[in-house]
């Protein structure tokens, strides 16, 4: 290939820099602003002459980057495994990993969940294949709770009637039952 020839024009009247490239492909032309050229160019000479710092950016919308690590240990039943899919489907920020050894320890959990850059966790174990306990952490020192689930409704059983959206952040509250 041949190499590339650059023009650069500034158009007096309508204060527009163009730069035109040619080549074996045609000519392109690319059009900014007078402003925008003479910033730039100004700002980097002026950056390389004093040797200070670049300007700082604005700062960024604040993003909520709380990730939750949904998974569970080997030897769950059906109902248990459609309840964490169901779980995934429902929080839009949460990551899954493969299933964990029943060998494994419980700080392993921790180790995991930092991998996948998660900072809250919900892990799912079953005892001798009657009993689901969930375990809820956060991660990195936090607290952590186990909760033995005693019933399972999977999303097929229920026809979820409401004005619930898919994709928000779900509330989790704690009702005294009366």
């Amino acid at each position: 290939m041949g190499a590339m020839d650059a023009a650069h024009v500034v158009d007096e009247a309508t204060g527009q820099a163009s730069a035109t490239i040619s080549g074996e492909t045609g000519r392109k032309k690319r059009k900014r602003k007078r402003d925008e050229v003479e910033t730039a160019e100004t700002l980097s000479r002026s950056i390389a002459n004093s040797g200070e710092p670049a300007p700082l950016k604005k700062p960024k919308k604040w993003k909520n980057k709380q990730r939750v690590l949904v998974f569970c240990a080997r030897g769950i039943t059906y109902r248990c495994r459609h309840l964490v899919n169901d779980l995934k489907i429902l929080m839009p920020h949460s990551r899954t990993d493969s299933k964990l050894d029943r060998k494994d320890k419980l700080p392993v959990i921790n180790e995991i969940c930092e991998m996948k850059n998660c900072t809250k966790c919900m892990f799912f174990e079953m005892r001798k294949k009657k009993d689901i306990y969930m375990w809820v952490s956060n991660v990195p020192d936090g607290p952590s709770a186990k909760f033995l689930v005693e019933n399972v409704h999977t999303m097929n059983e229920l026809k979820l009637t409401g004005n619930c959206l898919k994709g928000s952040r779900p509330l989790l509250s704690f009702d005294p039952v009366r």
